[in-house]
């Protein structure tokens, strides 16, 4: 089976000169028009729409800000908490959550289409606050106690929320999608700079327990916010898909109808794999997800080895995700201008290039500055790869099925965190006190993270070649 590209229509003469050019190819014999958005209709660009991006910044502090943190807990559990555990098994918690938060992402929209979106977000708020509770109680030997609360049961309730980021926004922009998907992420970048802060200032004085229980208080407003802002109306005008998540809400029969619509979602991401160009932006995805994470989770490790118990170690997260925050926003606003698949692959070049050619020379001169630096670099080239992915989707086969097309990505990008993780976990040596070792071990870690970083973006690039072949055009 075939799925044919969408259909769009030409542009005028004076659009086509001044923006982009419009291309006939010959795709499996059959004409193809690319233009610089699939979806033709109108949509909100603001009002309450701007009320769902604050909501979504809450959810995006809460949910991939604390995974962007994880580094302050990977560190604190090889330092102290499990210090004769290995690194792979540690670095697995915050590779779980990342998976976790993908694979239930994936699943959720039938359920807030069935059960409405507050009541998922509800759900998701009250989930957080009562792991992270749960995980205060955790003493040394009790491993399994992070699995559960910090991997496993935070993370359903984060996927809970996590999926009103990847599909609320886009139901209310068009022109500026890349940039409002850029700002609902920027919480990310917000809360990657916060959580460190509370839980270096904190673990000293008060010990485990209480700083894991102040981070489940700070929960409580961000949860509260996300409810009260996401579930916005979305006018009748503006509707463009059978269910939206704007106007979602509980539904008896959708509820009895959930084992019919996950079979039908199936049999639908089975579909969308016969596009060559879906699967290419998979691909590419998850091929960076397999080396984006390892690298991130090892940041604060590696600087507490070559500069233990300096400021700048210390705070060395918060500058990865300061940088992060301008790394969503950014590029945003450039891919609305210059076309966000373009965009996307400039930056998560560079992210390969600064792994490969910063970290390195890092590992082997032990100087803290360069380092920084890099980590600085690093937090802005690879915010794009978290924020873009959406608009570009959107961009290139339009909303219309986006639930299907993003829940498929999101599925599939499942596998990257954990495996990418475990790998470059099993370059660490395990009881290793050795400095030397642990430094020569992080040159394998680098190279792997690097050439999965440049891997990623040349698959990029054949997606963006297959589209249009002239290099100045909006793609």
């Amino acid at each position: 089976m075939s799925i044919k590209s969408r259909p769009v229509s030409t542009v005028s003469p004076k659009q086509n000169e001044e923006i982009f050019d419009v291309e006939i190819m010959d795709n499996s014999s059959t004409l193809d028009v690319h233009s610089p958005e699939a979806d033709k209709s109108d949509f909100p660009e603001g009002g309450k729409g701007w009320l769902v991006i604050a909501g979504c910044m809450c959810l995006s502090f809460s949910t991939f800000g604390m995974i962007n943190s994880y580094g302050m807990f990977q560190t604190y559990y090889e330092t102290e908490l499990f210090s004769n555990t290995a690194s792979s098994k540690l670095s697995i918690i915050g590779a779980c959550q990342a998976s976790i938060i993908y694979f239930f992402t994936a699943l959720m929209p039938p359920m807030v289409h069935a059960f409405g979106n507050r009541t998922i977000l509800i759900i998701g708020g009250i989930l957080d606050i009562v792991a992270f509770f749960g995980l205060s109680t955790t003493k040394p030997g009790e491993l399994w106690k992070c699995y559960f609360f910090q991997g496993v049961m935070w993370s359903i309730g984060a996927a809970c929320q996590f999926t009103s980021i990847m599909f609320a926004p886009i139901e209310w922009f068009k022109k500026g999608r890349a940039l409002a998907l850029g700002l609902s992420t920027c919480g990310v970048s917000l809360g990657g700079m916060i959580w460190p802060v509370i839980f270096k200032n904190m673990i000293d004085k008060y010990g485990f327990g209480w700083t894991t229980r102040t981070i489940a208080f700070v929960y409580i407003p961000l949860a509260t916010g996300s409810v009260l802002l996401i579930p916005q109306h979305l006018e009748e005008k503006y509707v463009h898909k059978a269910d939206t998540f704007a106007n979602s809400k509980f539904n008896m029969v959708k509820v009895r109808q959930l084992g019919n619509t996950y079979s039908t979602m199936l049999r639908s991401w089975l579909m969308q794999m016969a596009d060559m160009r879906y699967t290419l932006m998979l691909a590419s995805s998850l091929i960076g997800l397999f080396g984006s994470y390892p690298a991130i989770f090892y940041l604060d490790y590696f600087a507490t080895i070559i500069s233990p118990g300096t400021n700048l170690t210390t705070y060395l997260l918060v500058i990865f995700n300061a940088l992060g925050g301008p790394g969503r926003i950014l590029p945003g606003l450039i891919g609305d201008k210059i076309g966000r698949l373009n965009t996307l692959f400039i930056c998560l070049s560079l992210s390969g290039i600064a792994i490969l050619a910063m970290w390195i020379p890092c590992i082997k001169y032990e100087i803290m500055a360069p380092y920084a630096v890099f980590v600085a670099i690093f937090g802005f080239c690879i915010g794009p790869l978290f924020s873009l992915f959406p608009a570009c989707f959107s961009q290139v086969f339009g909303t219309d099925g986006s639930e299907v097309r993003l829940g498929m990505f999101l599925f599939t990008s499942t596998p990257g965190p954990i495996l990418g993780c475990l790998i470059a976990g099993s370059f660490i040596p395990v009881e290793s006190s050795s400095k030397t070792e642990i430094l020569n071990a992080f040159y394998k870690l680098t190279i792997y993270a690097g050439v999965m970083m440049l891997a990623c973006s040349t698959v990029l690039l054949v997606l963006r070649m297959s589209i249009n072949k002239k290099p100045f055009v909006f793609v």
